[in-house]
């Protein structure tokens, strides 16, 4: 048992974390760009700029930092301003996608 408490094995605990916040923003990149190709053939442009957006958002954070996963001194996370933008565009994709879906069905009843 460690001598201090507070004091901890990360192990790779910290890197699963990081990897799988990683795998989720390319699935919403992949989302919004499948997500922009549909708008497309259904000729909706507004919708498809903005799935196109919501990729280039998405990709941002990865290209900017990528989180590694690591606890500073303090022992508080410092990736949770990554964490939420990548909450934000998932429900953003979302949103995108449930637009698309009724807009199509409103055009086609």
């Amino acid at each position: 048992m460690p001598a201090d408490p507070r004091e901890r094995d990360p192990g790779l605990q910290p890197e699963r974390t990081a990897l799988a916040w990683q795998r989720t923003v390319l699935s919403v990149t992949v989302g919004s760009l499948v997500l922009a190709a549909t708008a497309v053939r259904l000729d909706r442009p507004v919708l498809a700029v903005a799935a196109a957006g919501v990729a280039v958002a998405a990709m941002l954070p990865i290209v900017l930092r990528i989180p590694d996963g690591d606890l500073p001194a303090h022992g508080r996370l410092r990736s949770w301003g990554f964490l939420s933008r990548v909450v934000w565009l998932v429900v953003a994709l979302g949103l995108l996608g449930a637009t698309t879906a009724v807009t199509s069905l409103v055009v086609l009843g």
